[in-house]
Order: C-alpha cells, then sequence, then structure tokens
C-alpha cells in the first residue's frame, strides 16, 4: 500500500489481523490496495487507520478469480524478433541440442527473456 501513496497505521487487535489474513487469502493484495487507492481518492477525511478499510470494504471484497485475464490479441506488446538464425519468427522457438546430442524446441531466449534456461 505504500507503493500506491497509502501511508496508514496498522495498530490492530488481533482479530481484525486474521481477518485481514483470510482476505489476503481470499481476494488478494492488488485487490485490496485497489480498493485502498479508491476509497482514499473519494473520503471526506484523511484516513489515518487500516481499519477504516477493513470495516469500509474489504472484508466484502469477491474472491480472486482462478481464471487468467486474457491475453490481448494483437502484437503490440510484443518483443520485434530477435533475428537469429535458428529462431523461428513465428513460433518464437529455437531448436537447441541438449548434452546428449537431441534437438529439441525450446523458447527463443532472446526473445523471450523471462524463458531463459527453462525447457518449452
Amino acid at each position: 500500500m505504500t507503493e500506491a501513496g497509502i501511508t496508514v497505521s496498522w495498530s490492530m487487535k488481533p482479530s481484525d489481523w486474521l481477518d485481514i489474513a483470510a482476505i489476503i487469502q481470499r481476494a488478494g493484495v492488488p485487490a485490496m490496495v485497489a480498493f485502498a487507492r479508491d476509497t482514499k481518492a473519494s473520503a471526506r477525511q484523511p484516513v489515518r487507520y487500516a481499519t477504516f478499510f477493513l470495516r469500509g470494504g474489504w472484508r466484502g471484497l469477491p474472491p480472486v478469480s482462478a481464471v487468467p485475464p486474457p491475453r490481448p490479441a494483437s502484437a503490440a506488446g510484443k518483443r520485434p524478433h530477435c533475428g537469429h538464425p535458428d529462431c523461428d519468427p513465428i513460433t518464437r522457438t529455437r531448436e537447441i541440442e541438449d548434452g546428449r546430442g537431441l534437438r529439441n524446441l525450446h523458447p527463443c531466449p532472446d526473445c523471450h527473456p523471462t524463458a531463459k534456461g527453462q525447457a518449452a
């Protein structure tokens, strides 16, 4: 919440801490921060205590969805093709030979920087 610009006191009763732990498990921290940010923006007085958010709506937050958000259909956010001769420009995969001399397809480590060192 501090990163979102919300600085409040977290002095609470033990039962409030148990409620917060359950809300984190059910709804997740991002939903709690978004609720606090929106609530703080519309509050008539400065918010000084986290219990304001707990009593004001955190308990009613819906469960986090198990379905991941849809991926954008366009390639607008896609990195440009790396240009490596072994990298397929469509699938962005490379045939990489392992220690036994077998070639397998793997995500290109240049086109997929988060896939470095991971098998496909």
